[in-house]
């Protein structure tokens, strides 16, 4: 076991209590991961905020749009080997080291060549594309959105060339880069512009510098470059490629309706439907950890046929993620007006509806974000792709129906209910996957849902008497009620879940 654990050792002394001091590799990794994304999202939030309050909510809807399209697009520029590189290095079992290098030199220049030669093109007609994706005239942002692109494709390639070697604590430290150091020094460099653009230049241009510090040590050790270039490439292109269709409509699903909403409404409108989704987003995160944890598992069970446990396993989780997401989208409805003006301030407080109404998504999205990855571990056809595909169909004929019927006052809210039903048609279609793999043969228990109800009538209870605008002291009293809520039922009921993702995150088998 010392073997496959990490110890903690002395500098000098009696090292025999150290030797006690052991954690899981696997769960250092994870644990580090989630640290990771924690990080990240508390940039995101800091800027976010920062944005509104010192930029106005014109600059922050310019901001999240473009961040919203680059996304989208990024999914299709990588050409699927952000997934195909770590895949092909972590399948390299003879000179490791060397290959990995070989097939990130190739990944490397063939995502970045293509998004270069495409965004050439972009930026020769930037006019007309400004036009397309914001409905603006302003060409800046189409530059600004290229460059950050750019910048985010060559972080991806980096990360993924460590995520493949499973260096994993190298990979977390490209992410903190790219997540939470580059867009908190743009912002510092910027504010004072109030431009979004070079905001966002500033951000693609940061992790464009970074990524190739990363790379360019690597690439500069490649050894014989033209014996494996073309074949490298023609390899990750061919595993890569399929992947295509369900990143873009799942990138799709996410940025098509503000998007659509852009060349109907002002840009201070559509900034309430991006703020939606982003915290829709957010909230998905809080399974990441647990996903990947409980993936590792899944698979070797699956692998040796122990189909049962597997379904035992994922009744556990589905309690956990319909539990938990309810308790959080409750709290966060409850909560919606006093936690956005802390946030991002007065401006965008007519937001609160359109935020409101995609918050009643988020129990579907957390569903899909914590059992996409087993659907994948199951089985080698694309079921998550055609899922995406499905939502996005229903997102268009929704979105669609919302801007030819509904007055122009009301075309974001009804364009944030199509992406609302989109998201539960996508955790649908995923349920329905699972049970097709018969993966889903349990049914996901609520016996726990007091943990839901108890803090909801609380919180509820201190919104009224504080006529709904409860104060920062009162809110924080509330939630270490709510945390003393939560701790009781949890003792008293013992979920059968928590005893399993318990016992799952502490195992060292």
């Amino acid at each position: 076991m010392a073997a496959s654990s990490i110890t903690y050792q002395p500098a000098m002394g009696n090292g025999k209590i150290w030797d006690r001091l052991r954690l899981h590799p696997f769960l250092f990794d994870v644990l580090t991961t989630g640290l990771t994304q924690v990080a990240g999202l508390a940039a995101n939030f800091i800027l976010v905020g920062a944005v509104s309050k010192g930029m106005g909510v014109v600059t922050l809807g310019e901001y999240l749009l473009v961040r919203r399209i680059s996304a989208w697009l990024l999914a299709g520029s990588q050409l699927g080997i952000g997934i195909a590189l770590p895949r092909q290095i972590a399948h390299t079992v003879e000179d490791a080291e060397t290959r990995a290098k070989q097939y990130f030199l190739a990944g490397f220049v063939v995502v970045l060549v293509f998004i270069a030669t495409t965004g050439t093109a972009a930026a020769l007609n930037a006019q007309r594309v400004a036009h397309w994706c914001f409905n603006s005239e302003n060409r800046a942002l189409v530059y600004a959105m290229l460059l950050l692109i750019f910048g985010t494709a060559a972080q991806c390639i980096v990360f993924s060339y460590f995520r493949g070697l499973e260096r994993v604590q190298v990979a977390n430290l490209v992410i903190l880069g790219g997540s939470v150091v580059v867009p908190l020094l743009a912002y510092g460099m910027t504010y004072k512009s109030h431009s979004a653009s070079l905001l966002i230049a500033s951000i693609g241009g940061g992790l464009a510098l970074v990524s190739a510090i990363w790379a360019v040590p690597r690439l500069a050790r490649v050894q014989q470059v033209r014996r494996h270039f073309f074949s490298d490439a023609r390899q990750l292109l061919t595993d890569g490629i399929g992947r295509i269709p369900g990143d873009l409509a799942m990138g799709g699903l996410l940025a098509v309706g503000p998007m659509l909403a852009s060349h109907y409404v002002g840009v201070a409108q559509n900034s309430y439907l991006l703020l939606g989704i982003t915290c829709m987003m957010m909230a998905g995160v809080a399974f990441a950890p647990l996903s990947t944890v409980l993936l590792a598992r899944i698979s070797r069970l699956l692998g040796t046929g122990r189909r049962t446990d597997v379904n035992e396993y994922l009744g556990h989780l589905r309690s956990a993620v319909w539990q938990l997401s309810l308790l959080l989208a409750v709290q966060g409805l409850i909560f919606a007006r006093p936690l956005l003006l802390w946030w991002l301030g007065p401006s965008c407080l007519p937001g609160v509806p359109v935020i409101c109404m995609l918050l009643l998504s988020v129990p579907a999205y957390m569903y899909f974000v914590a059992l996409r990855t087993v659907v994948d571990a199951a089985s080698r056809v694309p079921y998550n792709a055609r899922n995406s595909v499905i939502a996005l169909g229903s997102l268009l004929l929704l979105s669609a129906a919302a801007i030819r019927f509904c007055p122009p006052q009301k075309i974001v809210m009804g364009v944030a209910a199509a992406t609302a039903v989109a998201v539960w048609v996508l955790a649908l279609a995923t349920h329905r996957t699972l049970r097709s793999l018969k993966l889903a043969n349990l049914p996901a228990r609520f016996d726990s849902l007091g943990l839901v109800a108890l803090p909801a009538a609380t919180s509820l209870a201190a919104q009224v008497v504080f006529h709904f605008q409860i104060t920062k002291i009162a809110f924080a009293l509330v939630l270490a009620a709510n945390l003393g809520w939560m701790v009781l039922l949890l003792r008293k009921s013992q979920p059968q879940w928590l005893s399993f993702v318990w016992g799952v995150a502490f195992t060292r088998s």
